[in-house]
C-alpha cells in the first residue's frame, strides 16, 4: 500500500474508537466531532475493506475479527510516533490517555497490581493499565523492543544491550504452611521440612543461592515435591485445603495470609534473597511518560510492600503475621 494516498489521522480515530468502544466518547478524547468521527470510521473501512465495526447499540461499538488483528499493530506505531516526538515534552497525567502494559513474573502481578492501578489512577484517571504473565524468554523481551509492552518485572535481568534494568526489591523465599496444619507448630527445622511434601509451581520460581553447607537442600526438598501448579493462586489454595507445604516469597505469604489462612516460616537453611529487577527497552528511557510510569512501579512497592528480613540471624525462627506486620518469635535451643 502507497501511505501517501492515506490519511494517517484515521489511525488515531481508529485507536480511540477502538480503545473507547464508542464515536461519542472518541470524538471527546481527541477533540472532534461525532459526525467526524463516523466520517474517518468510514473512510479507514474503504482501506481496509471490512467493517471495523458492528452496531450502536447501548453496549457499544463492537470491533470486527479485522479490527481485532490490526489494533495491536496501529497501537505499536503509534506508540513509536508519540515517543519520537513527545521525548522532550513535559508528560501530563491528568490529560493522558495511554495504555500502559507490563509483564510481572510469578504471580506479582496480583502483589504489584492493586497498589500501582491506585497509585497510576490517582494522577493519570484516564490512563489504562494492562498487566499480562508472558514468558519472558520467548516473548517478553521482543515486546520490549516493539514497544507491545512497557515494563518487565523480572528475577532475571537480561545480557541484551537494547535493555535496561534498576534492582527494585529483594524477595526473602520462605515456607508457607495451612494455618492447622497437624505436624508443624511454632518450630520448623530441617528435618521437619524434609519429612513434609511439597507443592510448587511450575517452572517459575527463581534459582535460589545457598550459602549455608547443606548445599543439597534443594535437591531434596524437589524430591519431596508431590504437586505442580501453574500460579501463585493455585499454590496458596494446595496449601490451605491440604498439609503439603510450599516455597514462596515473603510479600506473596504477607499479601494472602488472611485470605487463604497460612502461615509462614523462614526457609531453614541459608540462602540469599531473590533479586527482582525492572526491565525496559533502552529506546523508551527518556521518554516522559515511561519514566513517571517507572516511578509509579517503585512508589507502589516501597510504600506498600514490608521489608524482608535478614535470614542469615534467624535460622529457626517462626515469622507470625500480625496487624500486617512481621513478629518474629525466637525459639532456644
Amino acid at each position: 500500500m502507497n501511505l501517501r494516498g492515506v490519511d494517517l489521522n484515521l489511525l488515531t480515530v481508529f485507536e480511540a474508537a477502538y480503545e473507547e468502544r464508542s464515536q461519542i466518547k472518541a470524538a471527546e478524547r481527541i477533540g472532534m466531532t461525532q459526525p467526524a468521527i463516523s466520517n474517518a470510521l468510514g473512510r479507514l473501512k474503504h482501506i481496509a475493506k471490512d467493517p471495523l465495526f458492528t452496531g450502536k447499540s447501548s453496549a457499544g461499538l463492537q470491533p470486527t475479527p479485522r479490527a481485532d488483528e490490526i489494533y495491536d499493530q496501529i497501537h505499536q506505531a503509534l506508540n513509536l510516533v508519540r515517543a519520537g516526538l513527545t521525548n522532550d515534552i513535559e508528560f501530563e497525567p491528568a490529560d493522558s490517555h495511554r495504555h500502559f502494559s507490563l509483564s510481572i513474573c510469578y504471580g506479582g502481578g496480583s502483589v504489584i497490581g492493586p497498589a500501582l492501578y491506585r497509585n497510576v489512577n490517582r494522577e493519570a484517571p484516564n490512563a489504562r493499565l494492562s498487566i499480562y504473565s508472558i514468558d519472558p524468554e520467548k516473548e517478553a523481551t521482543a515486546m520490549l523492543r516493539d514497544h507491545s509492552l512497557d515494563i518487565l518485572v523480572h528475577y532475571n535481568k537480561y545480557a541484551d544491550p537494547g535493555l535496561m534494568h534498576e534492582l527494585i526489591y529483594q524477595h526473602q523465599p520462605v515456607i508457607i504452611a495451612r494455618r492447622e496444619h497437624p505436624r508443624i507448630g511454632e518450630m520448623f527445622t530441617p528435618e521437619q521440612a524434609l519429612q513434609e511434601r511439597f507443592a510448587i509451581v511450575f517452572g517459575h520460581f527463581p534459582t535460589l543461592s545457598v550459602i549455608s553447607e547443606q548445599e543439597n537442600w534443594f535437591d531434596q526438598v524437589y524430591d519431596r515435591i508431590a504437586l505442580q501448579v501453574p500460579n501463585v493462586m493455585v499454590l496458596l489454595l494446595a496449601v490451605a485445603q491440604t498439609d503439603l507445604l510450599a516455597l514462596t516469597t515473603q510479600q506473596i505469604a504477607h499479601t494472602f495470609k488472611n485470605l487463604f489462612d497460612i502461615k509462614c516460616y523462614p526457609v531453614p537453611w541459608q540462602i540469599e534473597r531473590v533479586p527482582l529487577y525492572m526491565i525496559w527497552h533502552r529506546s523508551a528511557q527518556a521518554d516522559p511518560a515511561h519514566r513517571w510510569l517507572r516511578e509509579k512501579v517503585k512508589e507502589s512497592i516501597r510504600h506498600t510492600w514490608i521489608p524482608p528480613i535478614d535470614q542469615r540471624e534467624y535460622i529457626t525462627q517462626e515469622w507470625i503475621f500480625r496487624h500486617d506486620t512481621f513478629t518474629q518469635q525466637r525459639h532456644v535451643q
